[in-house]
């Protein structure tokens, strides 16, 4: 196991909302990588350990490289990360609305113009630094 993705691990499980400090889901995300073979070029792991220092900017770079490169080697890991929290029984309430909610369609609208939004400032925050 590969010790070094362990904080890329935690910073991709925050942004994606989940608190993780269970080191077994860890372990199996650095397992995950390994098996298939999800490299990154050397700009992509130059912007990840960037990232990795600034993980606020990470939603912006994520919702960039989805209008710009969706096969980014980062955005990539960040899927799976995704799967394997999505798979995880103390997650579930991160996908799982039991609630009424009310005004979903207006909270849907709100979400989807934030991921725009952020998408839009994470291709200037790529081109103002060079993350093509």
């Amino acid at each position: 196991m590969n010790r070094t993705m362990l904080p890329e691990a935690k910073i991709f499980a925050q942004y994606l909302d989940a608190k993780v400090d269970d080191e077994a889901l860890l372990i199996k995300y650095t397992k995950a990588i390994e098996k298939l073979k999800l490299s990154l070029s050397e700009k992509e792991a130059s912007v990840l350990r960037y990232l990795i220092k600034m993980p606020f900017l990470l939603p912006f770079a994520d919702g960039a490289w989805a209008f710009l490169n969706p096969k980014n080697g980062i955005r990539k890991r960040i899927m799976v990360m995704s799967a394997f929290i999505e798979t995880e029984p103390q997650f579930v309430q991160l996908f799982l609305n039991e609630k009424d909610v009310s005004f979903s369609v207006f909270k849907m609208l709100f979400r989807g113009s934030v991921a725009v939004l952020r998408g839009i400032i994470g291709v200037f925050l790529i081109l103002v630094l060079g993350w093509k």
